[in-house]
């Protein structure tokens, strides 16, 4: 693992442990795992695959809705919580519990992608 990914992971281990988070990963907007927190039976690949179509797709809604960059997207489900967070190169995917303070959870997943922006320059 490189010196950018360890840190990366580091970040996203601390975004578990300082919120109701309790699964992360930082993915390529290619669909490339750059660094993950996903617990195993989670299958990486496929998630990976997902989060770069959806972020494609929450792009092209906010362009035709001219709404301009598109920050992130929040998938209210029944049982998670998921917010797909855009950088420049990359999208930071956090899930909680359904039920999880999503304002704390914006907060704090600001704050690593902030951390993330530094590493990755």
């Amino acid at each position: 693992m490189s010196a950018k990914a360890e840190k990366i992971h580091h970040i996203l281990i601390e975004l578990e442990k300082n919120s109701e988070v309790d699964n992360s990963a930082l993915i390529s907007l290619k669909g490339q795992m750059m660094s993950s927190a996903l617990h195993k039976e989670i299958d990486e690949r496929a998630i990976a695959a997902m989060t770069a179509a959806l972020t494609s797709v929450g792009s092209r809604v906010g362009d035709t809705l001219k709404s301009g960059k598109t920050g992130s997207i929040v998938i209210n489900g029944s049982k998670k919580l998921v917010i797909l967070s855009q950088l420049s190169q990359a999208v930071l995917i956090a899930l909680a519990p359904a039920d999880a303070k999503i304002g704390l959870i914006d907060f704090e997943v600001n704050s690593a992608l902030d951390k993330i922006k530094m590493v990755l320059g």
